[in-house]
């Protein structure tokens, strides 16, 4: 039996504005294993980013909260936790890698100073050894002359080397859940490829836990051991990544495929989902791909339908595989 790291439950998220409440995240649940890789994917603005800042419970400087659902780590509850005892198990036990390095990177400190205050934090490194280690984790991401970018403040690198040093941040104390953001976005092919085999180096050496939140699917393919797709707040698919690939269910999920270029004879088409992801404060009744999908039925305008196992470990939310009779439609 599997150890589970992370088991995020029915979890609601909601911001409240003028225009009304935003349910953001709308009852999600995500399990996550002791060394394995779970990849969240879909489009901007599906609730994959704010599910990421639920887990680190850094929704206080927003209009958002956690309205519903638990959020356990090694079986406790993270939610009940006093913002004292979440700061030691940030950085720590749990690390995330952000989208936006720069807002992220505390602007009127050195990159040294930002890395080294973690790892004297949690590590219990006196100043020199914490400096050593700083230097050496910038090494193993990728950035040239370590040594002097320690003494450079955030404004003078480049997007991509900010991006590298937020990982190198996230990974310095060897966490046992990392979640990541789109971590490889700003970074060129050969960097991206180091970044994701480090990764892939610390889930081995140190069984560590990725919650893996991306738009490329070749990421997802080359990384995952179980892709959850979220649309509209929701989970509308699960699966592991062989299954996603090789057999779809949802039509959202086949959209999101069938949109990755192709080579070959086809290599000139470039399928795509017809219209917008609906907006957060006026979402359509029934299912919210309604709207979007060329497979829908009439029940799909009319009742939004659950997430049902449709085959051993793959689960989905669609009425193409639920029974209409049940619900009178």
């Amino acid at each position: 039996m599997a150890e589970t790291m992370l088991k995020i439950e029915d979890l609601k998220t909601y911001f409240y504005g003028d225009d009304g409440v935003v349910k953001a995240v709308d009852g999600v649940t995500i399990t996550i294993n002791k060394g394995e890789t779970v990849g969240v994917v879909g489009e901007s603005g599906c609730g994959k980013s704010v599910t990421s800042l639920s887990v680190m419970r850094l929704l206080h400087d927003t209009p958002g909260e956690i309205v519903d659902g638990s959020i356990e780590f090694q079986g406790k509850n993270l939610l009940s936790f006093s913002e004292k005892e979440m700061r030691q198990i940030r950085g720590n036990e749990v690390a995330m890698i952000f989208q936006e390095p720069m807002t992220s990177l505390n602007p009127v400190y050195k990159i040294g100073k930002q890395l080294e205050e973690a790892i004297q934090l949690h590590l219990k490194y006196d100043k020199q050894k914490a400096r050593e280690h700083a230097i050496q984790m910038l090494k193993l991401v990728g950035i040239p002359r370590s040594d002097e970018i320690v003494n450079e403040f955030p404004y003078q690198l480049s997007g991509g080397m900010r991006q590298r040093v937020m990982i190198a941040m996230a990974m310095a104390c060897r966490p046992k859940l990392l979640i990541a953001d789109e971590p490889t976005t700003a970074l060129d092919v050969t960097i991206q490829a180091q970044i994701l085999d480090l990764m892939r180096t610390l889930r081995e050496e140190s069984e560590t836990s990725i919650m893996l939140i991306t738009h490329d699917l070749g990421v997802v393919a080359e990384m995952c051991d179980r892709v959850v797709v979220m649309y509209a707040g929701k989970v509308v698919e699960e699966t592991d990544v062989y299954t996603l690939f090789e057999d779809p269910k949802h039509p959202y999920t086949r959209g999101l495929i069938g949109s990755v270029p192709k080579l070959g004879k086809n290599a000139n088409r470039l399928d795509s989902i017809p219209g917008n992801v609906p907006t957060p404060s006026n979402m359509p009744k029934g299912c919210k791909f309604a709207p979007r999908c060329s497979n829908v039925l009439k029940v799909c305008l009319e009742k939004e339908p659950v997430l049902e196992k449709v085959e051993a470990n793959h689960t989905c939310r669609c009425w193409l595989y639920q029974n209409t009779e049940t619900v009178g439609v």
